[in-house]
């Protein structure tokens, strides 16, 4: 139940909502929201949308992971977390590979998350968005919350984001102190050395994470 929840606010509380029956990516939010009220406010919208369709989407592992691609798009960076992820080897990368590689970890994480969304009932008040307070980066955010599981202890999750064009997006997301941008890159570092990036881009694209966290930040 604790790795179900965790990876459902991954998935549900930074990166977007999207409006009932929509079929393009969720619009971004008012370049006027400050980073908590993206994140209170996506929280209420995402897991309204997913809790009205729940039944369907049980029975339609692809319309699930669907909408939650067009859920996370809008609000999350990206570029900058595979910049992140692969480090060394995003510099060699060619540009095919660096899309290659933003395309199939999306799908990699996507699915993951996904199927964490609808193995709960679940709603924003399951999450405490703490006041967000400005540091002296104002293109830089970090939004911390409690998430408050039905039964047992809450579990600090903290968002990282930036501000690209006006508009706050995520590219990170701590877990009780673990960061799963490090945790991925310290994960597929070895194997990109063993069998290369090319090995690395279609393994994500025909399997999903084995948990819906990175498998540091469950050991507790």
């Amino acid at each position: 139940m604790r790795k179900i929840l965790i990876g459902l606010v991954l998935s549900a509380l930074s990166f977007g909502a999207l409006a009932e029956g929509a079929t393009a990516p969720a619009a971004a939010p008012a370049p006027s929201a400050t980073p908590d009220q993206v994140v209170q406010q996506t929280a209420k919208d995402v897991f309204d949308s997913v809790n009205a369709h729940k039944a369907d989407l049980q029975k339609d592992p692809e319309g699930l992971y669907d909408l939650v691609g067009k859920i996370l798009l809008p609000r999350f960076d990206f570029a900058l977390t595979s910049q992140l992820v692969l480090g060394q080897a995003w510099r060699t990368a060619t540009p095919e590979q660096k899309k290659g590689f933003q395309d199939a970890f999306f799908k990699y994480l996507t699915r993951s998350y996904a199927n964490a969304l609808v193995k709960g009932n679940y709603s924003e008040h399951n999450v405490q968005v703490e006041p967000y307070r400005a540091g002296s980066d104002p293109t830089r955010a970090t939004v911390r919350t409690k998430v408050l599981p039905n039964s047992g202890q809450p579990v600090e999750v903290d968002y990282v984001l930036r501000n690209e064009d006006g508009q706050w997006k995520a590219f990170d997301v701590i877990i009780e102190g673990i960061s799963y941008v490090h945790n991925y890159h310290d994960q597929f570092g070895p194997e990109i050395q063993k069998n290369g990036l090319d090995a690395l881009i279609k393994r994500l694209s025909t399997t999903k994470a084995p948990n819906a966290v990175p498998a540091a930040a469950t050991k507790h």
